[in-house]
């Protein structure tokens, strides 16, 4: 599985700064029944098959449209994506921060859902992959997706500087106890950090920082980059092991054990995060 999903840099050099790649799936036919683990960006989705996709939400299955996404999640659900027959997808994987200038509403309306383009009004992404479906060289895919994304784009709803700024700040500025510490030191009110980041990241600040300390820890599972689990917690800036499990049974459902043995989420299968 892991080989069949093929990753793809961006060309067009507005969008560079939006999106991270793209990728492409392709399976003759398949069954898959992946566990969907919260992310901490947008991933939009395009079924170019005439399999359908469907969704398992406690129990109960619904089918997908065409194109879909998941907002961002502040905790783990009980959600599998299932598909049984031929994979033809197309997906754009989005900065956080990505996805806000071209739908052009505030990220933290899609929070905890998994939706479809044409359910939430974004009609070009589904002229689009109707389009898309016109062919299925990936050269030719790639040129109508960039091309269509371009035209999306929105110069009036490109994201602020001071945004970018404090944004990067939080991703890579280390870890930080309290939100209020990272606040003060980027003279910034908690109540305008949230404004922003729900409007542009779909989750407040803090839910952040737990989710890309978590993905973190997550990127180090997935490549074996540890020896000791008390080692992968203090790296990642827990205060101790109990704290790292039980900060990563919140996103994950799982003990980041029974996550490494399980290999059946999505983001473990793509490596996507």
């Amino acid at each position: 599985m892991v080989d069949d999903i093929i990753k793809y840099p961006v060309q067009h050099p507005l969008l560079k700064k939006y999106i991270r790649f793209f990728w492409a799936l392709r399976i003759d036919h398949a069954q898959l029944n992946h566990k969907i683990i919260p992310q901490r960006n947008i991933n939009l989705r395009f079924n170019l098959s005439e399999t359908s996709h469907f969704v398992n939400i406690n129990n109960s299955e619904y089918s997908l449209e065409d194109v879909y996404f998941l907002g961002l999640h502040d905790h783990f659900g009980n959600v599998n994506l299932k598909i049984n027959g031929k994979v033809d997808v197309l997906g754009i994987c989005f900065y956080p921060d990505g996805f806000y200038p071209f739908l052009k509403i505030p990220v933290s309306e899609f929070k905890n859902q998994l939706l479809g383009a044409e359910e939430v009004g974004f009609k070009a992404a589904v002229s689009i992959n109707e389009q898309l479906k016109l062919t299925t060289d990936i050269g030719l895919r790639l040129n109508i997706l960039e091309t269509g994304l371009v035209k999306i784009l929105d110069d009036d709803f490109y994201i602020p500087r001071d945004f970018r700024q404090l944004f990067l700040s939080l991703k890579n500025g280390g870890n930080f106890d309290h939100l209020t510490e990272f606040c003060k030191q980027n003279n910034v009110s908690i109540r305008k950090s949230e404004r922003l980041f729900n409007k542009y990241v779909g989750i407040p600040a803090n839910t952040y920082m737990l989710l890309n300390r978590f993905h973190s820890s997550v990127n180090q599972i997935l490549y074996s980059d540890y020896s000791k689990l008390s080692d992968l917690a203090y790296d990642n800036g827990y205060f101790d092991q109990m704290h790292f499990i039980s900060d990563f049974k919140r996103f994950a459902g799982n003990t980041p054990k029974k996550f490494s043995q399980q290999n059946n989420s999505i983001l473990q299968i793509g490596k996507m995060g």
